[in-house]
Formats: structure tokens, C-alpha cells, sequence
């Protein structure tokens, strides 16, 4: 398990704060000594943008490692989840790498012993399983603190509720003022005062109501706009007005804005609240249109909806990102189950996940590569509700589809899914049952990926019993075996066992994978089988696929891939005794996985490097300087593997090699040093790449050094942003890297730096240039 370290919380200038200092300093008090606290109030209050500013007074003290926001509103609200599926969904928003089988495993790890502040936003979506979950968070990870936002109590012993009030008149006003400006609207304070007051008054002091109708304010008056609302409240019963909870004063103002939209943004409206999080503008075409929308429609329709601020656009990424306020998207379901379309819309947006999950798996390998597993990593809420949706209806073809396209991405393997996919997969093949030849053959490649996870983990047992259904409901329909399930079996033999049997399945599989659609899956099955071959201690025949492999990703222009395809090849060289080009291959490897920030791949790389190191002692210049690398270099690849989930006793070709090196290393150096070397390698695997490289490891530059705490990469992004060049999607394009690797290769570059920002970067670097 491997996590980002800076947090994930949002700008929270983008929007004023106004009126709530009284309740951000009882806040800051009560979490200095209390681990939880409630912001309870009516939607609208303000409570998400209270949490976030607490969380920010709080990152020099009891927040210090750091501040997450998880939204629950993410979820399906449909659907009641298991305390797995929450925690998987904490990992997520805590950006956790986990390779391994828990996702609460991973999430208590990292955040026990750490004063780390996590914000639950929106716990009424889910609030009986939330109560469950931050008891035990708060039993496990005792330095941590909570601030959750419900419009109702948690109930969990120690929890401080506070109360957030409507603002004041004045703030009201103030508010008003500052959003209408901001949105290009020149009302004056002085002229309006009055029905400014009597604005903020009927819209009873939520701000989310403030800022929707200030978002009017070029269309419409402060009078207009009283007008309006009045018209509307007077349509109501007395009655009506005191118990019911959609004609509040936020729901009077999102009426309004529903219905100064056309009849068509009115649908899109509807439609696009089916969307976890956000969206890009495919998507919305594809879900939003059919029913009376044309998909060439769909643009302007959302831009009319960014216009009228029911929309949000982000930029900032290659693709733009679109996105609602949770109290819009909940009128817009609201609105879209009155109409009846809410099964179609539903439909539509699991069927267009499972087409964006075939194409992208079909796109790999290539250049795009690391950016389309970007882009599957942020669409993954979706994903998760397609799936949620599709088992509903017993559609468990596309709810398989969906879960074995999401593994064929590659993205679990890189950004850490594994054990949300290995629950996706285990779910969707106890609801399947194989009554059709076609339905077997699926459910027989379902359960393929299911296993090829497994052996990943080291789940030996696990692995061969998803085999064995394969094989189970293939034989059950007299069919024969698929190209699935040879890698899958292949995969596993050479993970787990290191046979040359595996060698022959998977050559088996790689000729079986045809067709543009399994290109990715044919290289997936090449690499096996180069593995395979080295792990089978076949040195002659390793090196020769291994160049094979290594010319089919070059040729594909494919980063990922290629580093696999080097870290093959060292493996050969090892085996062939060739050193020196085992050490070329290696490094190699590392520096693009340091590169690209892959996690997983450099921690089977430094374990690789440690081999080669250890293998080559008897010729080493400083023998024992060497062994204790070699040795350091073992305890930092062990600390890795714990950290990413990984039984590495289960994966026994790396489990020999682990213990080969470990007595070649014994050879040089006595217990008690060996001992002490591991031990520094697990304490300090954060500089493992640096002495795999034998690089020098400075210590912590600041903004007064030179440049040899960056990297070569990291130096390449610090000068393109002091040309100009501050956007993510932009830094990317020019290096052809994924936005999210220029997001990491920035915060790697702020935190050595000692820098707040990019503005910062490029003033330091301008200097230097």
C-alpha cells in the first residue's frame, strides 16, 4: 500500500468565507483535544465548506500528515454498502495504492499513529454503515481526528456535535455581494441594501442559496429575484411550508434556476445527476442524449448549464471535466425519478462504462498508455455505481464485462485496485450462473481474472480454485478452453510456482490472443512468458523472448511495458550470469518507474536489484560495501511488499530469489550487520531507488540549494513551469506523460523544495535558468 502524501482537499478560496469565524475557532478548539466532531445542519448551510477550512487551520498541528475529504455522495445512494466497499472508497479518496486483499487493512495502516484529519462529507447518504465505520477508524488510529457532515447526528461515543447556523443578515448580504461580482454581475451594495436584507432573510441565510441566486444576478435584479421567489412561496400551504423540506429556501432557489433553464437542460440536467463524480464531455453524450436529446446537442446544452452555474468545468486536465453540487445532482434525481427515465438513463450509463472499459483495455500497449490509465483511475466511482447498477437488475453479463474490462486496463495493477477489483470480480461470479454456452465461456474469463489477481496477491489457494471453476463451467458445456484462462493458469504457474509449464500455457495464450481487441492481452501473455522463462531458470531461451518482448514494446512507443519488458530482460541477464547487463537492464527499469511513479513495479525493481547486486559480489571492487547495499536494498523491497499487501511467500520464484540473495549476502557480512542493514533498508525505503541507482543521497534540499535534489524529469517540469507552462495537461503533452504524473513529479518538487505552489517553482527556477 503505497498513498499520496499531501491530501486531496480542494481550493477552498474558490468560494468566500464569510460569517462562520465563531464556528471555525469552537472547531479548532474542540479537535485539539476531541478526535471527532459532527457539523449537523440543514442542506445548504454550509458544512463541506466549514470542514474544509478547519482542515486547513489545522495542517501545522492535528493535521499535520496531512488532510483528506472522503464525499460519500459518491456512492450510490441506491444501494446499501458493505464496511469493504467503504473502505475501498476511503482508499480511493486517500489515494492509496493497494495491492493487496483489504482495503482496511491499507487505510488503517497508513493512518494509524499519524495526525492525519479526515473529513466524511455527506454521512446521511449513508448513515447507519458511516457510524460503523468511523467507530472503528477512531478505535484503530488514535491520533487521528474526524469532522463529519450530516445533516443528522453519527451517534458514536465521543462525538461533539456542532450545530452550523444560517448566516447572518449581514453576512448574507456580503456573500451575495462577493458571488455576483466574481460571476461578472455589478450590483450596488448601497442601492439594493434593502432588498439585498430581505433577500438573505427569505432565503433564511444558506449560503448555497445565496450563491445560486447570486449566480442570476446578470439575468436578474435583487427585486427580480425577490419577486420571483415570492411568487413561488406563495403558492404554498402553510402547512407545506413548515414540514416540507423541498420547499425550503435552497429548494425555492434551485426551482427557480430549473426553471429559467430550456426544456432540454432541463433533461440534461436530470440525466447527468446518474454520474458519481465528475464527467467528462463523451460521457455526457453518450448518457445524457437519446429520449428527445440528440447527441449533437448535448455540448451546448451543457454549456448552457456552466453558464447558469448548475454546471462546474474544470480545465485544468487534457479532457474537460464537468461536474454538480450535491444539491443539485440530489434535485436533479429527484426530477429524474419523477419523469420515470431513471432505469433508462441508469441503463445507458452502465452500458457506456462498459464500452469505455473495452476500448481503453483495447488501447494498451501504446503511448497514451500511463494517461489512460489516469483516466480510468478518476473515472473508477463510476465504474463502481455501473457495477452497483447492472447487479441490480441481474444484468451480471455487463456487471461481469465491466469488472474483467476494468482489470484488462491495467489500471488495478498500477494505481493499486487489486483488492477493490478482487471484491468487483468475487461479487459478480457468485451472482453469475453459467446457463448458455456464451454465458459459460464469460464467466469462464471472469473468473480467469479473478485468478491471474490472485496470483498477483501470492493466493495460491485462491487462484487455483478460480481456476477451477473455469475449467468447471467450460467442461459443463463441452467447450474448450480460452485464451483467458491458459494466462490466467500460465500466469500463475510462473508466479507462484516458477514451472516451465508456465512457459507453454502462456505461449499457448499469446498465439490464442487475436484480433485488435486482445492486442493488450497478447502483450500481457508476452510478458509472462518472458517471465516465465527467466523464472524456470531457462537462460538461453529467457534471453531470447526477452528481446522479443523487448523490441514488441519498444516498437509500441509503450512506457510501462517497455520498463517490464528491461526488468525481463535484467532477470535473464541474471540467470546467464551476465552482470553487467543485468545492472544495465535494471537500472534502466528503475528510471523509468521512478519516472512514471510506478509504485508496484519499483519494488519488485529494487527487490531485482539486490539479486543482481548480491550475485555479483565475489567480483565487486568493495565486496562488503556492496553486500551491505544488497542487504539495505532487500529490507527496503521488504518494506515495499508489506506496504502494497503482497505475501511474498505465496510468489516462490521471488521468494527464492529473496533467499538466494540473503545467503550470498551472508557470505560478506556477519548476522548482526546484515540485520542492521535490512532493518535501515525498511526505515529508509522512501531513498531506495537512489541506492539502487547508487546515486549520492543528499539530504533534504531546500529553495537555497541547487538542483541536485531533483530529478531528471522533476528538473524538466520545474523549467517548463518557469516558461509559462503551469498547467497540468499542458507539462503533459510536452513530455508525453499522464496530468496525474506531472501532479506527482509537482508535489515530489514542492515538498523537496520546501515550496507552496507553482508560482513559487517558477520564480525559484527563473532564477536558476
Amino acid at each position: 500500500m503505497i498513498i499520496d502524501i499531501h491530501g486531496n482537499l480542494p481550493r477552498d478560496d474558490m468560494v468566500p468565507f464569510i460569517g462562520r469565524d465563531d464556528e471555525l475557532k469552537t472547531a479548532v478548539g474542540v479537535l485539539k483535544s476531541l478526535p471527532l466532531i459532527t457539523l449537523t445542519g440543514p442542506g445548504g448551510v454550509g458544512k463541506t465548506r466549514l470542514a474544509l477550512r478547519i482542515a486547513n487551520e489545522l495542517r501545522g498541528s492535528a493535521a499535520r500528515d496531512g488532510a483528506w475529504i472522503v464525499e460519500i455522495a459518491k456512492l450510490d445512494g441506491r444501494v446499501d454498502h458493505s464496511l469493504d466497499r467503504l473502505s475501498a472508497h476511503v482508499a480511493l479518496a486517500l489515494g492509496i495504492r493497494n495491492h493487496g486483499t483489504s482495503d482496511w487493512d491499507a487505510v488503517v495502516n497508513r493512518l494509524r499513529n499519524r495526525r492525519v484529519l479526515l473529513i466524511i462529507d455527506s454521512c446521511e447518504y449513508q448513515i447507519s454503515e458511516i457510524r460503523t465505520l468511523v467507530a472503528k477508524l477512531l478505535r484503530a488510529c488514535r491520533e487521528m481526528r474526524i469532522v463529519a457532515t450530516s445533516r443528522q447526528p453519527l451517534g458514536v461515543d465521543g462525538e461533539r456535535i456542532l450545530v452550523v447556523p444560517p448566516l447572518s443578515i449581514a453576512a448574507s448580504v456580503q456573500l451575495f455581494l462577493q458571488t455576483a461580482e466574481a460571476n461578472g454581475a455589478n450590483v450596488p451594495a448601497v442601492a439594493h441594501l434593502s432588498t439585498l436584507e430581505a433577500l438573505g432573510k427569505q432565503l433564511d441565510g444558506l449560503p448555497a442559496a445565496i450563491i445560486l441566486a447570486a449566480g442570476r444576478a446578470r439575468t436578474l435584479s435583487p427585486q427580480d429575484l425577490m419577486e420571483r421567489l415570492s411568487d413561488r412561496f406563495s403558492l404554498l400551504t402553510d402547512t407545506v411550508r413548515q414540514v416540507d423540506e423541498r420547499h425550503s429556501a435552497l429548494a425555492r432557489v434551485v426551482d427557480l434556476s430549473y426553471d429559467m433553464c430550456t426544456a432540454e437542460e432541463q433533461l440534461v440536467w436530470a440525466r447527468a445527476s446518474v454520474f458519481a463524480g465528475s464527467w467528462n464531455l463523451a460521457a455526457a453524450e453518450e448518457v445524457t442524449s437519446g429520449a428527445g436529446i440528440e447527441m449533437s446537442q448535448v455540448v451546448n446544452i451543457i454549456a448552457g448549464l456552466v453558464d447558469k452555474s448548475v454546471i462546474t468545468v474544470d480545465t485544468n486536465s487534457s479532457l474537460a471535466r464537468y461536474a454538480m453540487l450535491n444539491t443539485l445532482r440530489e434535485y436533479g434525481k429527484a426530477k429524474l425519478d419523477e419523469s420515470g427515465d431513471t432505469l433508462r438513463v441508469q441503463d445507458r450509463h452502465s452500458a457506456y462504462y462498459r464500452r469505455y472499459l473495452r476500448r481503453a483495455a483495447a488501447a494498451w500497449p501504446s503511448r497514451q498508455e500511463l494517461e489512460t490509465m489516469a483516466q480510468v483511475r478518476g473515472e473508477l466511482p463510476d465504474i463502481l455505481n455501473a457495477i452497483d447498477h447492472a447487479c441490480a437488475v441481474n444484468d451480471h453479463e455487463t456487471a461481469r464485462a465491466l469488472s474483467r474490462d476494468f482489470v484488462r486496463t491495467r489500471t488495478p495493477f498500477f494505481w493499486g485496485f487489486l483488492g477493490v477489483s478482487a471484491q468487483q470480480l468475487d461479487r459478480v461470479l457468485n451472482a453469475s450462473v453459467a446457463n448458455t454456452p456464451a454465458a459459460a465461456n464469460d464467466i469462464a474469463a471472469t473468473a480467469a481474472a479473478a485468478a491471474w489477481i490472485a496470483a498477483t496477491q501470492g493466493r495460491e489457494h485462491d487462484a487455483q480454485s478460480l481456476l477451477g471453476r473455469a475449467d468447471s463451467v467450460l467442461r459443463q458445456h463441452q467447450l474448450s478452453t480460452i485464451a483467458p484462462v491458459l494466462f490466467a493458469r500460465g500466469g500463475s504457474e510462473a508466479l507462484l510456482t516458477g514451472s516451465r509449464e508456465a512457459i507453454g500455457l502462456l505461449a499457448a495464450a499469446r498465439d490464442l490472443f487475436a484480433g485488435p481487441d486482445s492486442a493488450g492481452d497478447r502483450r500481457m501473455a508476452v510478458m509472462m512468458w518472458a517471465i516465465a522463462n527467466g523464472f524456470a531458470n531457462e537462460p538461453a531461451l529467457a534471453v531470447q523472448a526477452c528481446e522479443k518482448y523487448l523490441a514488441e514494446a519498444e516498437s509500441s512507443e509503450a512506457p510501462w511495458d517497455i520498463s517490464w519488458a528491461t526488468w525481463a530482460s535484467a532477470l535473464a541477464a541474471l540467470h546467464r550470469n551476465d552482470h553487467d547487463r543485468a545492472t544495465a537492464f535494471i537500472h534502466r527499469c528503475l528510471a523509468l518507474q521512478r519516472d512514471m511513479d510506478d509504485q508496484w513495479g519499483q519494488t519488485w525493481s529494487i527487490e531485482l536489484c539486490a539479486w543482481v547486486i548480491a550475485a555479483g559480489l565475489d567480483n565487486a571492487k568493495d565486496s562488503v560495501g556492496q553486500a551491505r547495499r544488497a542487504a539495505w536494498l532487500l529490507g527496503a523491497a521488504h518494506a515495499r511488499q508489506q506496504r502494497l499487501g503482497v505475501v511474498l511467500s505465496g510468489l516462490r520464484p521471488l521468494a527464492l530469489g529473496h533467499r538466494n540473495a540473503n545467503l550470498r549476502i551472508s557470505e560478506y557480512l556477519d548476522e548482526v550487520t546484515l540485520a542492521e542493514e535490512f532493518a535501515a533498508g525498511v526505515n529508509g525505503h522512501g531513498e531506495a531507488i537512489k541506492i539502487a541507482l547508487d546515486e549520492q543521497t543528499p539530504r533534504r534540499p531546500t529553495a537555497a540549494d541547487g538542483l541536485d535534489g531533483l530529478t531528471a524529469r522533476e528538473r524538466q517540469v520545474a523549467e517548463l513551469i518557469a516558461r509559462g507552462n503551469t498547467k497540468s495537461h499542458e507539462i503533459a503533452r510536452t513530455l508525453r506523460i499522464s496530468h496525474r504524473t506531472v501532479d506527482t513529479h509537482v508535489n515530489h518538487i514542492l515538498e523537496k523544495l520546501d515550496l507552496g505552489n507553482r508560482a513559487e517553482v517558477a520564480a525559484w527556477m527563473a532564477k536558476r535558468m
